[in-house]
């Protein structure tokens, strides 16, 4: 009997990356080439020309930060020209360009990369470790994603995988994931909450556990919501303080600016532990000729102050999820905490006020999803597999000419599903059918992220056409044609023009919303010099 392949779980963090395997139905973390249990997911291209990957990229940054890569999970399966990315580009110390296909590239030493080869690097890198570490090849993986990935973000993860090296065998949610690192195998009957605040995105999912069956009942979150942004209050606190204390903006310089950043994220985590901090970092610039270093005193409720309105997000994102579904908080058993942000004691703290409870403390906020993700991979195929029932975190529909969105499938659908309509008729005079697919919560397609355009011969207008999401949440498109059912590629393109005209119109709303906002104070300026002066 052939020996079965070594599958690993991998939770492709915006930090760090962390690897598990299964032995004897008990989950491990992998330790990397270091010792540590996590790998940071930094890559960097070295002045010798050399890739560099893990911690020896991030040791590294400070003074090579328009080449050392991070945070690429922020921006992996989005569209370059997309509202998001360009608010964002400006937060990081490399270089975001456009890439072949449209998409969010880097520039790494004048050449662009893709973000999937990427994160690659880093998939390839644990790769190795894990090799190294179980002693043999390594060849399949189950990897997670944020629940509030969207198609084009799960499809880019899963082609990292496959440029890694790995048999992608699945790709998973995070928060499922920790689910099933908390309840396998414990013969639980219980809904539990995933509060999964990690380094640059928030997830929550409510959970019903029973025995080895976990059944999202409702999921949400925020791509853009994560430690990453806690950093970023404390950098511009500083920048802030240093620069009435100075006269000097460091915010000009990569390097003070990396070094600053190494230092705010060493201060969030120390005051998870004591009540205050001073940032201390000397040299940081010059002043006519003379170094002029850096020191700012930070106190735990300093921070809590400066990041409480993030905290109060990702309780507004819980409640509207629990309303979306109708459920009461109080039906709530378990609150289990992921991701590092979530060890803030502000954090904990507003858990325990929020749902009456506090969290769950006996489950690893840095492992869990990878224990969990190593879990489902050994399960796969086996008689007693765990049972996984997981949801759509946004819906997916097509535009209307218009601009608005029209939903085929619902938010918080189970999947596997398959949900069949009748494609509408073609543009006058056109010999095809084009459908632009969308995904998103809002009803205008300027907001929501463009998947691809379905493009058939208008001979098939009031023809069937199915939206299947298969158990990763991949959309696949089926159109019944005079040859039979035929599956159909989304051909994504520069931008569709339902899109270019919502866009337009957007842009021409915000210039009028600016300009009435700019004539506000000249009124009330006007208003105030008429009164001194008594003219009508």
């Amino acid at each position: 009997m052939a020996e079965k392949p070594r599958i690993v779980g991998i939770d492709l963090g915006t930090t760090n990356t962390c690897v598990a395997s299964v032995r004897n139905r008990i989950p491990k973390v992998v330790p990397t080439d270091r010792g540590n249990l996590i790998l940071p997911s930094v890559v960097a291209l070295s002045a010798k020309g050399d890739l560099l990957v893990g911690n020896v990229a991030k040791d590294q940054m400070v003074v090579n930060p328009t080449n050392t890569i991070y945070g690429a999970k922020r921006l992996i399966g989005r569209q370059y020209n997309s509202r998001i990315v360009q608010e964002i580009k400006g937060y990081f110390t490399y270089e975001i360009v456009e890439g072949p296909k449209g998409d969010a590239a880097v520039n790494l030493g004048g050449s662009t990369y893709p973000l999937p080869q990427v994160s690659s690097f880093v998939l390839a890198h644990a790769k190795r470790i894990a090799e190294q570490f179980l002693g043999g090849a390594v060849e399949q993986a189950v990897i997670s994603v944020p629940a509030y990935y969207n198609d084009h973000q799960r499809q880019a993860v899963k082609e990292a995988g496959l440029l890694a090296g790995f048999d992608v065998k699945r790709i998973v949610n995070e928060p499922t994931a920790a689910a099933l690192a908390y309840g396998f195998n414990r013969g639980l009957d219980q809904n539990i909450l995933v509060y999964d605040l990690g380094g640059g995105t928030f997830d929550v999912s409510v959970l019903q556990v029973t025995g080895n069956v976990f059944e999202v009942l409702a999921t949400g979150g925020d791509t853009f919501l994560g430690g990453v942004d806690f950093d970023n209050r404390i950098i511009d606190y500083v920048l802030a303080a240093f620069q009435r204390e100075t006269k000097v903006d460091l915010s000009q310089s990569p390097i003070a600016m990396q070094r600053l950043k190494n230092a705010a994220e060493a201060a969030k985590i120390d005051l998870t532990l004591i009540p205050n901090v001073v940032i201390e970092l000397p040299f940081i610039e010059e002043r006519k000729g003379k170094p002029v270093d850096l020191r700012v005193p930070l106190s735990r409720e300093q921070l809590n102050e400066l990041t409480r309105d993030l905290v109060d997000r990702t309780f507004a994102i819980c409640d509207r999820v629990l309303e979306e579904k109708g459920i009461e908080r109080s039906t709530i058993d378990e609150v289990i905490l992921v991701g590092g942000q979530s060890r803030m004691p502000l954090v904990q703290q507003e858990i325990g006020r929020h749902f009456g409870k506090p969290a769950r403390k006996g489950v690893h906020p840095d492992e869990c999803v990878a224990l969990g993700a190593a879990l489902l991979g050994d399960s796969l195929g086996t008689i007693d597999a765990v049972t996984l029932l997981d949801a759509l975190s946004m819906p997916i529909g097509f535009a209307l000419p218009n601009g608005r969105f029209r939903k085929i499938i619902d938010k918080n659908s189970i999947i596997p599903l398959t949900t069949s309509f009748r494609l509408p008729g073609p543009k006058e005079h056109s010999p095809t059918i084009e459908l632009d697919i969308f995904q998103g919560d809002s009803e205008f397609i300027v907001d929501d992220e463009y998947l691809g355009t379905v493009k058939v011969p208008a001979s098939a207008a009031g023809r069937r056409i199915d939206f299947r999401l298969n158990e990763e949440c991949l959309l696949e498109v089926v159109v019944d044609l005079d040859a039979g059912p035929r599956h159909v590629a989304l051909a994504t393109r520069d931008t569709p023009d339902t899109l270019k005209r919502a866009l337009a119109d957007e842009r021409q709303r915000r210039m009028t919303v600016a300009a009435a906002a700019a004539e506000e104070p000249r009124a009330g300026l006007m208003s105030g010099l008429r009164r001194i002066f008594g003219r009508n």
